[in-house]
């Protein structure tokens, strides 16, 4: 690698004053593209894997949830057998539950959100921020996969159960900011950000050449909650 290196720099000065100052300028702009592909499109790809897997643990939990519904809507005489499984039903869902909270407990609860993101950005005074907005809560979880148990007359269902609550949905809680700065105090955010101890994950992310040495970043980030409702700005 080093021999490699000692190579390129001798044929770089071994170049005409043009035709370094061409080359310059070419690996100039190719930075942006550089920590995209080094820094950012790794980051997107972990953090969208990690919030598919909390997604299917909620769609799982959706579906037993569907299950047991239809459990009780079945039990107008309900024996030791049905009850066992209704019991075993009920573990599994208790299960689910335990994961998704473990799981959706690493990440940065939405009402924390702006205040987490502007602190970062007060560490760094040669970064501007330009504009911050929240976007609207999106359901990840189909509502078709969302059941309500059907009851009867006095809130129970057959054989005296009461019915289950609607299984609850998980929400993206979007937001987009702005910044404008150098490029290495641009990159030096994002690196702050993913080395959060609670995370954030990352949506999309552009970076944009405004005048040299002046870019400006537009990142959206979200972080997912089974409370459809948060602080809007």
């Amino acid at each position: 690698m080093k021999q490699q290196w000692l190579a390129a720099s001798l044929r770089f000065n071994a170049l005409a004053r043009r035709e370094r100052a061409m080359v310059a300028a070419a690996l100039l702009f190719a930075l942006p593209f550089l920590g995209y592909s080094l820094l950012i499109e790794p980051q997107l790809v972990r953090q969208a894997g990690f919030a598919q897997r909390i997604v299917q643990i909620g769609t799982s939990r959706a579906a037993v949830e569907a299950q047991l519904a239809g459990m009780r809507s079945q039990l107008t005489d309900p024996d030791a057998a049905s009850r066992a499984a209704l019991a075993q039903t009920r573990a599994g869902m208790a299960a689910l539950d335990a994961k998704l909270a473990a799981v959706s407990g690493s990440l940065v609860p939405p009402e924390k959100m702006q205040a987490l993101l502007e602190s970062l950005l007060s560490k760094n005074p040669h970064l501007e921020l330009l504009a911050l907005r929240t976007l609207p809560p999106t359901p990840l979880i189909e509502a078709a996969a969302v059941p309500v148990a059907k009851s009867l007359k006095g809130g129970k269902t057959p054989g005296g159960i009461k019915p289950a609550a609607a299984a609850p949905n998980i929400y993206q809680h979007g937001v987009e900011i702005r910044i404008a700065g150098s490029y290495n105090d641009l990159l030096t955010y994002l690196a702050a950000l993913e080395r959060l101890p609670q995370r954030i994950l990352w949506k999309r992310v552009t970076l944009a050449v405004d005048q040299y040495p002046r870019n400006v970043l537009t990142l959206t980030v979200y972080t997912l909650s089974l409370d459809k409702q948060w602080l809007v700005l």
